[in-house]
């Protein structure tokens, strides 16, 4: 009896401790940082010692999706004034910050985002990452460059000019804008002043300026826009996607410039490469047979899109290929631009014994059209792969049951290679 006693007094015991009023503030901040912000500030109903937790949370992620925001003006306004009052009412550092606007019409970057940027400035904060409307294009306020301890920044939908006192980001290890407009040449000298950044995502820029990005710390590059000119000197990236648009309501085809054999030359660890949109066309120094100074050993990937029936595109494909021993992968995005000097059979005038393609395996051509360069060039390359295992060929219903036939019969130096038409 008094056993039974003894346990009911222990189980009575553990049932009567408040486990979640006494967890440790660590605990109760890495809690409150998983769930939605308005779930959060709500917990301090739980008890009195959760009643200000939510006001020293190190994360604080506004998202118009956990919120009813639509349209109506009301809906917007209290969507602004949440942030406001848990800006006001916060206390103690914010290590990371995201704000998700998108949709949100009433918001003054002018005034609420240059705020609140401010006082982030004053809090250590590490992650930043604003994305707002498109078209309400922003001044990045100066005192995002005051933020000393950042890591991360993603921003979009802003107007980028760097102030005249600004010393660098010492710390910061990623740059992502997208949808924004650069003057002069302020992105390279950002990169200039980042010392330790290692990834930089540039997205739908677009700039008048001339941009040189010269880095020899970044690993991970992406560009993706309109532009002047453009100078990469990056030898240690190990994967970079360069895509070039051209729009001529706003940057003229003949003003835009992309030293893409300054770039190819200057990389070393290079193991993908993904050249876009008119990256080829534009370059004004074009790459010429025997003039790269390296191979590229590491390059495995290549993803271009291409006129393979222009002669400058492919020559510049064909010396790609020549510095890429060990390339196991190649994707095409095949286009036509319609001018240009034709190849006249440049690819059926390849030397096979070259071994261009001795290591590829896989190969995708999209949107095959069935042409006589493009048919050349899937006919070496079938030639001349040995270890070749899939060539996935898609056509878009533009070719004829002759033309799929011709195909399916080109000679393989692998016999392990398969022809997938889809």
């Amino acid at each position: 009896m008094d056993r039974g006693g003894s346990r009911k007094k222990r189980h009575k015991s553990v049932a009567n401790v408040d486990i979640i009023s006494n967890l440790p503030d660590v605990i109760k901040d890495k809690i409150l940082c998983c769930l939605p912000i308005k779930e959060a500030v709500r917990t301090c109903l739980l008890s009195r010692k959760w009643r200000y937790t939510w006001a020293s949370m190190t994360e604080l992620t506004f998202r118009e999706d956990d919120f009813d925001v639509g349209i109506e003006e009301g809906e917007s306004n209290n969507f602004i004034y949440f942030i406001i009052m848990v800006l006001s009412l916060h206390n103690g550092p914010i290590l990371k910050f995201e704000l998700n606007a998108r949709r949100v019409h009433l918001l003054s970057p002018g005034g609420h985002i240059h705020r609140w940027m401010l006082m982030l400035s004053r809090n250590g904060v590490k992650d930043i990452q604003i994305r707002t409307k498109i078209w309400r294009n922003y001044k990045i306020p100066s005192s995002f460059f005051s933020c000393e301890e950042l890591e991360y920044a993603c921003l979009q939908g802003c107007i980028f000019q760097l102030p005249p006192l600004f010393t660098g980001f010492k710390r910061i290890h990623t740059l992502h804008f997208i949808d924004f407009c650069a003057a002069e040449n302020n992105i390279g000298e950002l990169v200039a002043s980042c010392p330790n950044l290692e990834k930089l995502i540039l997205s739908r820029l677009l700039s008048f300026a001339d941009i040189s990005i010269h880095s020899t710390k970044l690993k991970i590059l992406r560009v993706d826009g309109m532009f002047k000119h453009l100078s990469l000197v990056t030898p240690h990236v190990s994967s970079a996607a360069i895509s070039l648009q051209v729009n001529t309501g706003y940057v003229p085809r003949a003003g835009c410039n992309f030293n893409l054999s300054q770039f190819i030359g200057s990389l070393l660890d290079i193991e993908n490469i993904s050249l876009l949109g008119h990256a080829f066309e534009c370059a004004a120094h074009g790459i010429l047979p025997g003039k790269l100074p390296r191979l590229l050993n590491r390059l495995t990937e290549i993803t271009l899109e291409i006129d393979l029936g222009n002669l400058k595109e492919a020559n510049a494909a064909h010396c790609l290929f020549q510095v890429a021993p060990n390339l196991q992968r190649i994707e095409l995005q095949l286009i036509y631009r319609g001018y240009g000097t034709p190849t006249s059979d440049f690819w059926d005038s390849i030397d096979h014994q070259a071994g261009l393609f001795n290591n590829l395996e896989t190969v995708v051509l999209n949107n095959f059209a069935g042409s006589s360069a493009e048919s050349g060039f899937l006919k070496l390359l079938l030639e001349d792969a040995p270890v070749l295992r899939i060539a996935q060929i898609k056509d878009n219903n533009k070719l004829d049951k002759e033309s799929l036939k011709r195909l399916l019969k080109m000679r393989r130096a692998s016999k392990d290679a398969e022809v997938i038409l889809l």
